[in-house]
């Protein structure tokens, strides 16, 4: 555990073009919250402590950008960050909000994982302590969080996939394990009801992708081999929707060793990896919808420091707007994802990332 002090659209919002770019903006220009939530007038003496969790992997880059802009936003607005180190999994990042609680912070940001229910217990010791609570990217019990936009982003891949296909096609959906992160799970959901009301589209059953402390790149291989030797005739699968990077460059992997040039492939979330297959020709990964995860950081950050020095601040959802690209965008956009990448690593070395 590492604790460290500094001093110092086509969719709903966020095209390719705005993905870096917005990362300096502040809350009002994303427009997510309220004015009653602009950044705060900072007051004299104490700085705010803020203990945050960092229980990203490997696999988890989009989560890693936005503990890097929640960090520099916070000390940009004046504020230290406490953090400790974990691994993504609900038991390790409850363990290190425990251990945040024993560090002197005024303001604990709890995510991404677990759920309202299974955080209230750190709520009501937190408070015990006077110390207040935000949420990252999860419901947080009677505290104001900050969410990827999960039914807009569910509803947003499935009509672009309705529209290319014509309403009709077999398809499948893919994910990480059911109930190890439950956006994933909403927005399977969101596909699966949306294909409901189509007559002509099929959906098979779901691919489980295993959780990401395990080698899902290899998994999502292995299940896509195994649904084309079930569906080996050209024409029998028209798209696999995957909700998760390595799952999806699996299923482009499988797809090419097995010559099958007839099935789409659509994708949640951008990674270094992913947008470098995308961006190939020969992939046949051609669209994708991302969360901008550097907002979601910033806006959690502002809230942070608002509780910090005391201000009011209603218990209220913010949701961040959903990034869409097409294959012809994936060069542009590996370049942003690659630059911010690279801030995020440098930056978080001081903080045990």
């Amino acid at each position: 555990m590492t604790e460290k002090k500094m001093d110092s659209a086509v969719a709903s919002g966020v095209s390719r073009r705005t993905f870096l770019t917005a990362a300096g903006g502040t809350l009002a220009a994303a427009g997510m919250l309220s004015a009653g939530l602009a950044t705060p007038a900072l007051a004299q003496g104490k700085k705010v402590r803020i203990g945050l969790g960092l229980n990203y992997g490997p696999f988890n880059q989009p989560w890693r950008r936005g503990c890097y802009t929640l960090i520099k936003k916070a000390v940009e607005l004046g504020g230290e960050v406490v953090t400790v180190r974990g691994t993504p999994s609900k038991q390790s990042e409850q363990d290190s909000a425990r251990a945040l609680l024993d560090r002197d912070i005024d303001v604990l940001v709890l995510g991404i994982y677990s759920l309202e229910s299974e955080t209230a217990y750190l709520v009501d010791e937190a408070r015990k302590r006077n110390i207040k609570t935000v949420g990252f990217a999860v419901p947080v019990k009677e505290s104001p969080f900050v969410t990827e936009d999960t039914y807009g982003t569910g509803m947003t891949l499935a009509y672009h996939v309705l529209n290319v296909t014509g309403r009709q096609g077999t398809f499948v959906q893919t994910a990480e394990s059911k109930g190890f992160y439950t956006p994933f799970d909403q927005e399977a959901d969101q596909f699966a009801l949306m294909a409901s009301y189509e007559p002509r589209m099929k959906l098979l059953p779901f691919m489980s992708g295993s959780v990401s402390t395990q080698d899902q790149i290899s998994k999502g291989r292995e299940n896509v081999l195994s649904l084309l030797q079930a569906n080996p005739e050209p024409g029998s699968l028209t798209g696999i929707i995957s909700w998760w990077w390595p799952l999806t460059i699996g299923a482009s992997q499988a797809l090419q060793q097995m010559n099958r040039t007839d099935v789409r492939v659509f994708n949640h979330y951008f990674s270094n990896q992913l947008l470098e297959e995308m961006v190939r020709p020969e992939s046949p990964v051609e669209y994708s919808t991302d969360v901008p995860w550097h907002i979601m950081g910033e806006q959690v950050a502002e809230i942070a420091v608002k509780l910090g020095h005391g201000e009011e601040v209603p218990p209220y959802h913010s949701r961040v707007p959903v990034t869409v690209i097409t294959k012809d965008q994936a060069g542009q956009a590996l370049a942003d994802v690659q630059k911010m990448d690279e801030e995020a690593i440098a930056f978080l070395k001081d903080y045990g990332g």
